[in-house]
């Protein structure tokens, strides 16, 4: 049995996530809080396995909250929160604090069932719920590049001219496949990617519909390079960072562009993270390097295996840094993953991968 604990400051919005959790056999409701002390005092009190956030609340909100229990009473998170710019931005900041993931807050609908309005929450609880976090603030440190001894900003060798960027690249790619977990991981590695990196960026990350839009907002205030939602038939160039949109695979073809398809998901997903990498693998063979990040199931192991037999690098996240090392694990199981990094070695590795290749 799944123990939640709802923290959410009105009374109606609380009422309607607790029929739509206890509705499931194997979650069951302990407590409501109605503002972030409230939900650290209960955490204390109840111990749940489960913490459903919300972000804006009186006394004490949803990112002050998630800071203090990861870090003296660390327990599983999930933001649930309208789709709202203010709240997403503090949402993904929860995130980079050490919630799990992130979702938008059900809402009655006339005339559809239950079941369907909390298919969601009930999917988010449960994921989150297999995970034990540690005890510490977040799992991805904020490292200061000027008080580092080496910094991941490589300069490159060549093609070094800022004003080059957006126009069409080397032929390499680098794709990235993430899920629970994966937007504060992304948010480190791509604010430590060169300016100057000459190959174009292309990831798949998992997370509920609504939501790419907001993430790529909360990067974008970090990351050197321009970051966007990948469109059917668009060039791919260097100097961009694209993301998969809602509802669809993303895919690159021989020609350097951009596909986008709406067949069915491939286990569970769409966006699938092996189609990403399976086009890359066809399109670039040995100038790819493919990376697997936090998530759970094993979306990009196929992918990644893909990439390594077309000649091209591949790296899995460790185990220590993953907030749930099951995508990783597959890839490395399966003989995908030519390296296993942290989460500060990646960006390194990157920016190196990038220097030999350009």
């Amino acid at each position: 049995m799944i123990r939640v604990l709802i923290t959410e400051d009105s009374r109606l919005s609380s009422e309607f996530i607790k029929m739509i959790l206890n509705s499931d056999s194997e979650i069951q409701v302990v407590g409501l809080a109605k503002d972030g002390r409230e939900c650290i005092e209960k955490t204390k009190l109840l111990r749940p396995d489960v913490i459903t956030m919300d972000i804006h609340m009186p006394v004490m909100n949803g990112l002050e909250a998630t800071e203090y229990i990861m870090e003296n009473i660390p327990t599983s998170i999930l933001v649930v929160s309208s789709l709202v710019k203010s709240a997403l931005d503090i949402g993904f900041n929860a995130l980079k604090a050490g919630a799990l993931d992130v979702i938008e807050k059900p809402r009655q609908k006339e005339g559809v069932p239950l079941q369907i309005i909390g298919e969601e929450l009930i999917r988010g609880v449960k994921t989150v719920a297999k995970f034990r976090p540690f005890k510490r603030i977040s799992k991805y440190r904020d490292i200061s590049i000027d008080k580092r001894k080496k910094k991941a900003d490589i300069p490159f060798k060549k093609d070094n001219d800022i004003k080059n960027i957006g126009e069409k690249s080397p032929d390499g790619v680098l794709v990235i496949g993430a899920s629970t977990g994966g937007p504060p991981v992304l948010n480190y590695i791509l604010k430590e990617i060169s300016p100057l990196f000459p190959f174009p960026v292309v990831i798949t990350q998992h997370i509920a519909h609504g939501f790419v839009n907001g993430l790529i907002e909360w990067l974008q205030k970090n990351c050197p390079l321009k970051i966007k939602v990948g469109k059917d038939n668009e060039d791919i160039r260097k100097g961009f960072v694209y993301f998969a949109p809602d509802y669809h695979h993303l895919g690159i073809t021989k020609h350097r562009k951009m596909f986008l398809s709406n067949t069915p998901p491939i286990l569970g997903h769409r966006p699938s993270i092996d189609f990403l990498m399976e086009s890359a693998a066809l399109a670039y063979k040995d100038k790819c390097l493919g990376i697997v990040l936090t998530g759970m199931g094993n979306d990009g192991a196929n992918g990644m295996m893909a990439i390594r037999k077309a000649g091209g690098v591949t790296i899995s996240q460790n185990e220590e840094s993953s907030a749930i090392f099951g995508m990783p694990k597959a890839a490395i199981e399966n003989g995908a993953s030519t390296k296993v990094c942290s989460v500060e070695e990646i960006p390194r590795e990157i920016n190196k991968w990038g220097i030999t290749k350009n």
